[in-house]
């Protein structure tokens, strides 16, 4: 069997959603240690690192983490376990392929190359918990960086190695709120709706329409030139368990608002006084800021000369980007995953796209040399 094959099948194997991924890193330990690679564990995260004592830093970022498969049943093919990793046509299926296995393959068979030939600059390979949700796993990798290494040089960059097919760079996404909003009100027989004013339920449609009119106003006023038009949407209405016969006391709506520079640290304010007192509002983990990179910036001038016809998207989705943009590392997300078919079932990765990001990595560290 071919080695990336066979190496991303193992991954694929391993159930890793967040807050899971100690099997799958024990897993990559083990394949480093096998293959006398130079890894380390950083907090819940493993590093290898090749220091060639330069001025100039490439950091290779992939994270271990997946969403849940969801129900198994909608996949034609096992999302993991023993049976999972079944090829057809070229393209492995399987929960993480593309998101993120395939990059971690890619990113060990990089580092295999520099065994016996060292790269001309440093290189830090990182493979990171909980990128799905809060990214705390590539957060602890950058305090431990900046902590230990970040002073050694004048130049440092970051690829991150998320499903870009191999033929488009991401040079940024928008940030993000998920929120939920709870309306109280009167309970009573719901046989009596007219004599119940007070209703949780309807207090929440009154929401959900202000904040659908809110929508449109943020698309007009808070436009970015890069990073598009911020977005709301409603992702959950629910309501405090009652009889079929009652009015509940409490309705509860989640919502994935997506910010733009401008909207970000104003959003909540801007909710606040546009619901009003009758609306609570709450956070669900914590806001991811926004993420960008200057067309400028080496790391995209590297990419344009190394890949022919090369494409420079925005992300619509939130991933790593943010947290090394935000204290001035540009960063870009360059992998072999398929895009279009993360988050789904049957989620799939062109195997020939694992060499082919190999490749592409070693020219763009030749080349940012």
């Amino acid at each position: 069997m071919d080695l990336s094959k066979k190496i991303l099948k193992q991954l694929v194997e391993i159930k890793s959603y967040s807050g899971q991924e100690k099997n799958l890193a024990d897993c990559i330990m083990d394949l480093c240690q096998k293959n006398h690679l130079p890894a380390e564990k950083q907090d819940k995260n493993i590093v290898i690192k090749y220091l060639a004592g330069s001025k100039k830093c490439l950091i290779f970022n992939a994270h271990m983490d997946t969403v849940n498969a969801g129900n198994p049943q909608s996949w034609q093919y096992p999302p993991f376990g023993k049976k999972a990793g079944v090829v057809k046509e070229g393209k492995m299926f399987g929960l993480g392929t593309s998101d993120d296995k395939g990059g971690i393959t890619s990113l060990l068979l990089l580092a295999k190359t520099f065994l016996n030939k060292k790269p001309p600059i440093d290189i830090f390979i990182t493979f990171v918990v909980n990128e799905e949700l809060e990214g705390t796993g590539s957060q602890s990798f950058l305090s431990w960086f900046k902590q230990n290494h970040i002073n050694k040089y004048q130049d440092v960059s970051v690829i991150i190695a998320e499903p870009t097919d191999c033929y488009f760079i991401e040079i940024g996404h928008r940030g993000n709120y998920f929120l939920q909003l709870k309306t109280t009100g009167v309970t009573g027989h719901s046989s009596n709706p007219e004599i119940i004013e007070n209703q949780s339920i309807e207090k929440m449609l009154i929401a959900i329409l202000k904040i659908k009119k809110l929508s449109k106003e943020l698309k007009t006023f808070y436009f970015d030139k890069t990073l598009g038009y911020p977005t709301v949407c409603l992702t959950g209405l629910t309501s405090s368990k009652a009889s079929v016969n009652k009015i509940p006391f409490e309705c509860y709506s989640n919502w994935d608002i997506r910010t733009t520079p401008f909207l970000h640290d104003k959003l909540l304010n801007i909710l606040e006084k546009k619901l009003g007192e009758e609306v609570s509002i709450k956070l669900i983990g914590k806001p991811a800021n926004y993420g960008l990179t200057e067309n400028s910036s080496n790391i995209v001038k590297v990419f344009k000369k190394t890949v022919s016809n090369l494409k420079i998207n925005i992300s619509q989705a939130s991933n790593d980007i943010c947290f090394f943009t935000q204290i001035g590392i540009p960063a870009v997300a360059f992998g072999p995953g398929n895009k279009e078919s993360v988050h789904k079932e049957n989620e799939f990765i062109e195997l020939k796209n694992i060499q082919k990001s190999v490749d592409i990595y070693s020219q763009v560290i030749e080349a940012y040399f």
